[in-house]
């Protein structure tokens, strides 16, 4: 079964707070979508566009600005052949199968259609079409992209099921699992786990998944961050949770705030600069005794889109990570694109680090 999504209104787009709420609580029901397509109104062919877009995927939903949803929902009528009725306030076609507030479902021929009315700062209403029953998105680390594939091939083989990956950072991949009709994606999934023992996450929120396991193993985790801003802090906090395994953070933009709250030493950051395996360390070792907590995680670099030089160009970040009472891990990478992806690349090279650190806890 295949899904796609309609969105209405481009202007809808420049609020991407309320988008970015919007997209989350739709792929958290839906899953991934096939298919998103952007339209206006008052574009020439949209009555054309809007059912050629219906027509080629089983499940649609539309998302309609509320000052457009009457129109929209005139639209959806004439398609489908039928005429609008006003049912709790609301002017939907009468062959709606189920509705609830800004919210309804109908069946168009074989496909099955949810039209929400949405609007900025007010809650996405119901979401009433049903989520892909034949696709499941896992993470596995520790290997990289061509090994999963060539070892997955025989599998997808035996269970019917076909796989696209990608990689998150270097060594955490995402992959999506589609069973063909007659696949058995429970057993595919089962047969995955048992061959990528201590890699396999079986679930696409990866850092939900840790949580889940700080909380479980009654263990905290801090993060001390220069060049991701508090990303780090962000990321985890977001989840549900998180208050139980995470009391706080430490954004030591500045080499002054390195130095009087995290302890760094001052010959370290002249010798060797911020950007540096010594100065992580020590930003580690600082968060540690700053906290309380029984991990930390640390980054240091340079973002961009200036500030690199020859031996550290735009891209350097050091990442740590360091368990209670144990020696910290650093690594050195080079990462490219913009500020804000590197910054982001940094923050998730440092989940993957916690975890390949921590097998035994973690899997």
């Amino acid at each position: 079964m295949n899904n796609s999504l309609i969105i209405i209104g481009k202007g809808l787009l420049d609020n991407k707070p309320f988008m970015d709420y919007t997209m989350r609580n739709l792929e958290e029901q839906i899953g991934q979508f096939d298919s998103i397509k952007i339209l206006n109104k008052n574009d020439n062919d949209f009555f054309i566009q809007l059912e050629d877009c219906i027509k080629k995927f089983d499940q649609t939903i539309i998302l309609a600005h509320s000052k457009n949803y009457n129109f929209v929902n005139k639209i959806i009528a004439t398609l489908n052949e039928d005429n609008l009725e006003l049912k709790d306030g609301m002017l939907i076609p009468k062959k709606t199968v189920v509705y609830s507030n800004n919210s309804y479902l109908l069946e168009f021929n074989t496909k099955t259609i949810n039209v929400l009315s949405i609007t900025e700062n007010e809650n996405l209403p119901e979401i009433l079409l049903g989520g892909e029953k034949n696709s499941k998105t896992f993470t596995i680390i520790d290997i990289d992209i061509d090994s999963i594939a060539l070892l997955l091939e025989p599998i997808c083989t035996t269970y019917e099921v076909s796989i696209d990956s990608t990689p998150i950072v270097e060594g955490w991949i995402s992959v999506r699992a589609t069973a063909y009709k007659y696949g058995d994606l429970d057993n595919f999934i089962k047969a995955v786990k048992s061959l990528f023992v201590g890699k396999f996450i079986n679930t696409q929120n990866t850092i939900k998944y840790i949580i889940n396991k700080l909380e479980e193993n009654s263990k905290k985790i801090t993060a001390v961050e220069s060049c991701t801003g508090g990303l780090i802090c962000s990321l985890i906090t977001k989840e549900a949770g998180a208050s139980n395994v995470f009391d706080g953070g430490i954004v030591s933009y500045a080499n002054e705030i390195k130095e009087s709250w995290l302890g760094v030493d001052k010959t370290i950051l002249q010798n060797y600069g911020a950007v540096s395996e010594f100065c992580v360390i020590n930003m580690l070792e600082g968060a540690l005794q700053a906290s309380k907590a029984d991990f930390a995680l640390a980054t240091s670099g340079i973002a961009g889109p200036s500030g690199g030089s020859d031996e550290k160009p735009v891209g350097t970040v050091f990442v740590g990570v360091k368990q209670k009472g144990k020696d910290a891990v650093v690594q050195r990478l080079l990462l490219k694109g913009d500020r804000r992806y590197i910054q982001i690349q940094s923050a998730f090279y440092a989940f993957k680090m916690l975890l390949q650190d921590n097998k035994k806890l973690f899997f």
